[in-house]
């Protein structure tokens, strides 16, 4: 009766009491305990470059001071590449896929390249060239030279067929840019490559001859990537100034000099620098050839999939949650892949327009 309702609203009374106390104890606990993962989360490492090997099995990932190689798909690490120096700022694979070339650098200090041997997971070599980050590395159509580009404000043209395992002559040192160079990109068959700076301006160069054949200065902020469309016969460029766009190269009229060059399109649409862009063919459900396409990565988290030739975005993808940092192209045009500030890696199937792989 009513003895018995006395006795359990002071046990309850009782209960809450204690259970408050042993409520914040444990609670206040469980923030200790997972304070550590908190902690390690948020240390988790920006990813800086993306590369798919050449069979498109696999995903080279530019981190701090290590690169990974996934296997798509199992989404399973298979190989690990460390240490390098620094933020690893761009990744190349060799024609083959049996080598992979890294461009790091510690800042105000210096810029070095590391190759490695993709099966064994052995660094085979490692040049320090450069005074200060390399952001960006390039390597010609028969694998004999790579272009760099660094925080110091140079270009180096690297004979690899020279090098040892602590050495690589460098071919041409590029001085022409006026501030910090920061992106590269040959075409595809070595006509000539292509610098990207600090000081706005896109160069094209003689590979034989290391003259400045045209100079691109539409820009309005410094350019951090290049690719090259071999479909569209443009070159691609992403800049501070939030913008893509298209160039193109032509041979000049008689007495007019080697080359012409000139803006074909801008593609508007970021709200943030232009961190990343590539170029690639996909083939779409609706057309029975492969379409020419552009994918950007911006600091305002988007990727966007532009048509080359139209101009208009094919597809946008905003399931990153900070800075796009590296877009790339899947070989066979089906995928693009995107990583950034978030320390996620996403994949995207083009013709579905989904995510299918985050890693």
């Amino acid at each position: 009766g009513s003895c018995s309702r006395a006795a359990a609203n002071r046990f309850r009374a009782y209960w809450r009491k204690l259970m408050g106390k042993r409520g914040f104890l444990f609670t206040f606990s469980c923030f200790l305990l997972a304070l550590p993962a908190c902690l390690f989360a948020a240390r988790l490492s920006p990813i800086w470059s993306l590369e798919f090997s050449p069979d498109g099995r696999t995903l080279a990932v530019g981190k701090y001071q290590w690169v990974e190689r996934w296997e798509l798909a199992t989404e399973r690490i298979v190989a690990t590449y460390e240490p390098q120096a620094g933020e690893v700022r761009s990744l190349a694979f060799s024609a083959d896929g049996e080598t992979l070339y890294a461009g790091s650098g510690i800042p105000s200090d210096s810029g070095e390249i590391t190759v490695w041997d993709v099966a064994a997971e052995s660094m085979i070599g490692a040049f320090q060239i450069h005074g200060d980050t390399v952001e960006s590395i390039s390597l010609n159509p028969s694998n004999t030279a790579l272009i760099t580009a660094s925080m110091d404000a140079y270009s180096a043209v690297v004979d690899l067929t020279q090098r040892t395992d602590t050495d690589a002559p460098v071919s041409k040192w590029l001085t022409q840019h006026v501030g910090r160079v920061l992106s590269t990109a040959y075409h595809p068959d070595g006509t000539y490559f292509l610098t990207g700076s600090e000081d706005k301006t896109i160069k094209v160069w003689d590979p034989d001859t290391y003259a400045v054949l045209v100079n691109f200065d539409a820009n309005d902020g410094a350019v951090y990537s290049l690719a090259y469309s071999t479909e569209a016969d443009v070159i691609v460029s992403g800049s501070a100034d939030r913008g893509v766009r298209s160039w193109r190269v032509t041979p000049a009229d008689a007495g007019e000099g080697n080359m012409t060059g000139a803006l074909v399109r801008e593609y508007n649409g970021h709200e943030g620098a232009v961190y990343s862009v590539d170029a690639g063919r996909v083939r779409l459900r609706s057309s029975a050839n492969p379409v020419a396409m552009i994918a950007s990565g911006s600091a305002d988290t988007s990727v966007i999939i532009w048509r080359v030739r139209a101009g208009n975005r094919y597809a946008t993808f905003d399931e990153p949650t900070d800075a796009v940092y590296a877009v790339r192209f899947s070989p066979d045009g089906e995928l693009v892949a995107a990583g950034g500030r978030d320390g996620k890696v996403r994949v995207w199937h083009l013709q579905r327009r989904t995510l299918i792989h985050e890693f």
